[in-house]
């Protein structure tokens, strides 16, 4: 279960809050396919990196835990000569592309969260700068960055969890009152417009450097992957959120869907930006 609320704080975030946009972008019925698709890849692109740490950890026999960086490095050292020579530099380069997906992904929340608290400060006529929010966003953030052991973050994991959940309720609430017909949306977007629900879509589904650290931390680490299992099971939870929060948010507010669904709400309900 600590596994499994780990999976949905790593992938549902402001990529959710996003999906209503990605669907205008992409087209109700299009942006849904594409949206399964692009779900059954992840998975199965996390399940090729779990196979392939798994196989590298029996083939080093030291009996540690490998991560992501080390798994494709170790592989290229299985490879051809010319794979050999190159096996340090995939791994550096591995490691480069963690950092700034990483470091991109967070920027994104820190300027979600900063965005939200100024509303509210707005509202009460609290004029405060968008970049000193950010600096009081940013110090809480790193506390949490520096505890390693996930075990520790079960309970941050828990409560966001729990204050996302309400707040997407609020979201889907006030998006499913009075719908209009599909027909008055488009079915697919312009091809001009498909690269950014792929870069939406894609950004949503931001989990796959979680998938090594949660198992290596599981006292059960082979239930990890079976057909019902803890990433299976939690992957169809989460793609079906997605899903449903796109397409409710884009048949809700049409073309007039904001980049965050809680920008389309009421000014009244200040719970959901508080959340």
């Amino acid at each position: 279960m600590e596994t499994m609320l780990h999976i949905f704080k790593g992938n549902i975030g402001s990529g959710l809050l996003a999906m209503g946009d990605a669907f205008r972008n992409g087209g109700i019925v299009f942006a849904t396919i594409s949206t399964v698709v692009l779900g059954i890849i992840c998975v199965h692109a996390q399940h090729i990196l779990l196979n392939s740490a798994e196989s590298m950890r029996e083939h080093v026999k030291d009996g540690r835990t490998i991560g992501f960086a080390e798994t494709v490095r170790l592989v290229f050292e299985q490879g051809g000569p010319r794979l050999r020579a190159r096996a340090r530099l995939m791994g550096i380069l591995v490691d480069t592309f963690l950092c700034v997906t990483q470091l991109g992904f967070c920027c994104v929340y820190i300027v979600f969260i900063a965005n939200n608290i100024k509303l509210i400060c707005d509202h009460y006529n609290v004029r405060i700068d968008l970049s000193i929010h950010m600096i009081f966003v940013v110090i809480p953030v790193l506390l949490a960055c520096m505890v390693r052991n996930l075990k520790f973050l079960t309970p941050f994991s828990t409560i966001a969890n729990l204050l996302m959940a309400v707040g997407v309720g609020a979201v889907l609430y006030q998006a499913c009152q009075d719908l209009p017909d599909v027909s008055t949306r488009d079915y697919i977007a312009s091809w001009q417009q498909l690269p950014l629900y792929f870069g939406t879509a894609v950004y949503a589904f931001e989990g796959i450097g979680l998938v090594l650290p949660l198992k290596n931390e599981m006292r059960h680490p082979e239930q990890f992957q079976k057909p019902f299992g803890v990433l299976n099971v939690s992957m169809v939870i989460v793609g079906s959120i997605f899903i449903v929060t796109g397409f409710l948010g884009y048949l809700q507010w049409g073309d007039d869907v904001q980049g965050s669904l809680t920008l389309n709400l009421q000014p009244g309900l200040m719970l959901v930006y508080i959340l």
